[in-house]
């Protein structure tokens, strides 16, 4: 039976790993906490987002705190509300009084973010004028409620802190964090339900919800968590400062919800947000702001999420098993991951809909890794072996000139006219020593005889070019040259090796009893077409020419000169230094060729 593929397996493993039972490990909060540093960068990248009709935040801030030492008292005495502001806490008669400047000014509904829950510190005639103050407008207010959990010896208790006045919406002002801690959700229902239980009903939705009075969304409250579609750093949703609030034009408040809250950072409640510090008040109004304008963050269900992650994993698996290596796997890889990246920003900013982007980039990241890891270590295998193959036929620093500089040389039909140095040579008397010996002990000595020959051409950077038989040819200059000159004298220094080569042999032969091995060899320079030579299957790179042909001739010459197993034309004669010692052998009427050749005999030293 055979095995899957190692990328196939990753596959298996990465939806293994993203599948919402196991988010509870520490991989699955390792994605939890991913997604949201995610989604935190969109918040970022996205940047500010205003909305006219998102609530205003009426802001107990520093300076409305510390108004009893930035004013003088006469200046206070300007305003019945700068009268009473100081510091924290402030009587509830000054609370109403804002919520009632503000809702005889036009505003739709006042939210508080202020937890009433105990009475006021400033006696039972405080709270009466509370609601004194407001009862005009009971019904369009909004009290907070809020819930703390501690842990009393491995047991989390829970408290819920209820607002002390009744008849009027309630909304719980807790926020969910991601993993970061940055606030990120509006809790639903399931998460009120778990969190309260034991509580007596009816239990507070949370403060976004509640606000939001229209019918249509209180019976559509979220099952689960909603995100927060945060318009952008503290302070872009309008923020008037309670001291300035009878500055203010009264169009600013027509129609507007309107939350008070503190905002001072003495005070504390600050959260993080994915735009960095912000106040719980303005938390809240992004809270707010979202579910009014239909804007809060939803995630998939159960079920679609792994819909969606299947179909995902079928899509890589299809396109991952028909890359063939593993540069089309990284590119594969990396197409699948900004199209990840594209489709869950498009979802989100558009349709304000999160997927598991962790998971989506989960699945290419361990199955395209795992594939190109594979095919690169196939490829490294091959060029391995290719490497070894072509360090046979050429000399490493020429190997090394090619592979940097890949090109149609090596890879296509066809040849281009160049000048070069060609070296035939030849064994003396082969065929009766073929018919001598068995075929394996023939074999094995034409390997080692052109051992010898390989290692001498590859040594002076030639280029093998074929074994004929008991002959072999090379030429020194191709594919790039060093210059006539220097390529001549490499080919003379490669014959001169040849030869003792074949004398390390024959002393070898010798000592098994064997007859020695005569060789000649021929050397020409001239113009030549080389290229690859047969079929778009099976190609060779080869030369061909006048130039080969007379190499050709010059070995078998070397029959008719005894004493003389190296013989060069006269035009190779003219490249080579005077030190080369030669002997000029006279004309030779050769074969195929009308003007007889100019011989030299190269002397061995």
């Amino acid at each position: 039976m055979r095995r899957p593929p190692l990328w196939g397996l990753a596959l298996f493993a990465g939806l293994v790993l993203v599948q919402p039972v196991l988010r509870p490990s520490p991989p699955g909060q390792a994605l939890v906490a991913l997604d949201a540093a995610l989604q935190a960068a969109l918040f970022r990248l996205r940047g500010v987002r205003r909305d006219p009709a998102a609530p205003v935040v009426l802001a107990i801030d520093a300076e409305s705190l510390a108004l009893d030492r930035l004013l003088a008292p006469e200046e206070r005495q300007a305003s019945p509300l700068w009268r009473q502001m100081g510091p924290w806490p402030w009587p509830r008669a000054l609370q109403a009084d804002l919520a009632a400047t503000v809702l005889e000014r036009g505003a739709r509904r006042v939210v508080f973010n202020l937890v009433l829950a105990q009475p006021s510190r400033f006696g039972p005639a405080d709270d009466a004028a509370f609601q004194r103050r407001l009862a005009p407008w009971w019904p369009q207010l909004v009290l907070a409620a809020a819930s703390t959990a501690s842990d009393q010896q491995g047991l989390e208790q829970v408290q819920l802190q209820r607002p002390l006045y009744a008849g009027t919406a309630v909304g719980l002002t807790n926020l969910l964090q991601s993993p970061q801690g940055l606030t990120d959700a509006i809790p639903g229902q399931a998460w009120i339900s778990g969190h309260l239980e034991g509580f007596q009903p009816p239990l507070p939705q949370a403060l976004a919800w509640a606000a939001a009075s229209r019918e249509t969304v209180q019976a559509n409250v979220p099952i689960q968590p909603r995100g927060i579609n945060y318009p952008g750093p503290a302070g872009t949703l309008t923020t008037v400062p309670a001291w300035q609030l009878l500055e203010q034009p009264g169009e600013l408040w027509r129609g507007r919800t309107v939350v008070i809250g503190a905002t001072a950072a003495e005070l504390g409640g600050q959260l993080e947000t994915p735009f960095g510090p912000q106040s719980g008040t303005e938390a809240q109004a992004a809270a707010l702001a979202s579910v009014m304008a239909g804007t809060t963050i939803g995630s998939l269900s159960g079920p679609a999420q792994l819909a969606v992650l299947l179909a995902w994993a079928a899509l890589l698996a299809w396109s991952l098993a028909r890359v063939g290596t593993a540069r089309q796997a990284v590119a594969l890889s990396l197409g699948w991951l900004a199209a990840a990246s594209l489709l869950a920003s498009l979802l989100w900013w558009l349709a304000f809909l999160w997927l598991p982007l962790s998971a989506l980039l989960l699945l290419p990241a361990l199955a395209g890794g795992s594939r190109s890891a594979a095919l690169g270590w196939r490829e490294t295998r091959e060029r391995q072996v290719l490497h070894q193959l072509l360090s046979k036929r050429m000399s490493p620093a020429l190997l090394q000139n090619i592979l940097r500089e890949p090109g149609p040389l090596w890879t296509q039909l066809g040849g281009s006219r160049t000048r070069c140095v060609v070296l035939f040579t030849d064994l003396v008397g082969f065929t009766p020593l073929s018919a001598r010996l068995e075929a394996v002990e023939l074999f094995a000595l034409l390997n080692r005889y052109f051992d010898g020959l390989a290692q001498a051409v590859i040594a002076e950077q030639g280029l093998l070019d074929k074994f004929i038989g008991d002959s072999l040819m090379a030429e020194f200059g191709l594919p790039r040259s060093r210059g006539e000159a220097q390529e001549a004298l490499a080919a003379v220094r490669a014959a001169l090796a040849m030869q003792r080569s074949l004398a390390q042999l024959n002393r070898e032969l010798e000592a098994a009893g064997q007859p020695p091995l005569q060789q000649g060899i021929g050397i020409h320079v001239g113009e030549v077409v080389a290229g690859n030579l047969g079929s778009s299957q099976r190609m060779e790179y080869t030369v061909i020419g006048a130039a080969v042909n007379i190499a050709s001739r010059l070995e078998g010459l070397t029959r008719q000169c005894p004493g003389h197993s190296i013989l060069i034309s006269a035009e190779v004669r003219r490249l080579l230094p005077q030190e080369v010692a030669v002997q000029a052998l006279g004309h030779f009427n050769v074969k195929g060729w009308d003007v007889p050749l100019e011989v030299y005999g190269l002397v061995e030293r």
